[in-house]
């Protein structure tokens, strides 16, 4: 065993200034956990700012902060499932970087849990007000999420999580290079449920979320972690040649009769249209089940790292970081960039 008693992960990108104040409210948090020793780890996602230098320079200040590099930006799910595979801790928490999700409500999540031994997770909810299309697209994804997955009504899958070890490692167990966290943490155990969270407005930085990161994420959703799709495109099929065995009965009946059927240029144009669009929407969406498929049999790693914090760190003789700034790293100390490695998983 470790001796951890708790694991923080937080993939980051471009965080350099919400980070120091992050690290400050879980220092300050750690003394109403009730817990013996803790680690932070604080996956950079490739950002293009400053976030190396300032996660060399916390893990200096502070002995349980760690940071891990990636080599180039993998996004927030496999990041995730980086830190996820390097905690070490009996319990993990994963929260965001950008204190909407504020540490000192992590406690609980972790009083839950020690409430409810029955639990192996708990995930924290809150009032969604987030504006129009976020919320819908949250409303979406829980309707998506559901069909998909099975997810019991009313429960809400957020990243403010905290979860058992042996929960952790059944899910990187899975060793996909696809992950959908909230979809695999319910395929993996069903003894989870929320806990009602304070969630605060960003103060620092800017979001990086945009619509098409809420598109993505449904179709995301669906594709990468379910046959829904398919299993729906199929049945449209077999409703769509059912109607035309059907109409070329009634069609006949009426030839027999001797009714007068008029030729319509109009119903086989918007016939032809309609299923030919559809034949193209299912070879569309058979490509991205090949796309998927190709990626996960093709062996490449599911993150790549370039370095740790725990590799000899960049040179430096800059004061510490006060909380909520972030100063540029000293010039040649990039030159001190240890080689790079990488986990193949």
């Amino acid at each position: 065993m470790s001796g951890i008693d708790l694991s923080v992960v937080v993939p980051t990108y471009r965080g350099a200034d919400a980070l120091p104040s992050l690290v400050a409210e879980l220092d300050a948090a750690r003394a109403t956990l009730g817990l013996g020793a803790i680690e932070l780890l604080l996956v950079n996602d490739g950002s293009p700012d400053d976030t190396e230098a300032v996660l060399d320079r916390l893990a200096e200040q502070h002995d349980w902060v760690h940071g891990i590099d990636l080599l180039r930006n993998h996004g927030q799910p496999v990041a995730t499932m980086c830190g996820l595979a390097h905690a070490r801790g009996a319990l993990v928490a994963t929260m965001d970087d950008d204190l909407q999700h504020p540490p000192d409500q992590l406690p609980l999540l972790v009083d839950e849990l020690r409430r409810r031994p029955e639990l192996d997770a708990v995930v924290g909810s809150w009032t969604r007000d987030e504006g129009l299309f976020r919320d819908a697209g949250s409303w979406l994804h829980g309707i998506a999420d559901r069909l998909a997955h099975g997810t019991p009504k009313g429960f809400r899958h957020s990243a403010f999580r905290v979860i058992r070890r042996p929960v952790v490692e059944a899910m990187v167990a899975h060793q996909t290079r696809t992950p959908v966290v909230g979809p695999l943490l319910t395929q993996v155990t069903t003894r989870i449920d929320n806990v009602d969270v304070r969630h605060d407005d960003r103060t620092i930085g800017t979001s990086n979320f945009r619509t098409a990161h809420g598109v993505r994420a449904v179709v995301t959703n669906f594709i990468q972690g379910s046959t829904l799709p398919l299993r729906v495109m199929s049945g449209f099929g077999l409703a769509t040649a059912a109607v035309a065995v059907l109409a070329g009965v009634v069609f006949a009946a009426r030839a027999l009769w001797g009714a007068d059927t008029p030729p319509g240029w109009l119903s086989t144009f918007l016939a032809t249209v309609f299923f030919g669009g559809a034949i193209l929407f299912q070879i569309g969406l058979v490509g991205q089940y090949i796309h998927v498929i190709v990626r996960e049999v093709r062996g490449a790693p599911r993150w790549t790292i370039r370095r740790t914090t725990d590799d000899p760190p960049l040179a430096t003789d800059q004061p510490p970081l006060a909380p909520g700034s972030s100063e540029p790293p000293p010039p040649g100390a990039a030159e001190a960039r240890p080689a790079a490695t990488s986990d193949r998983g």
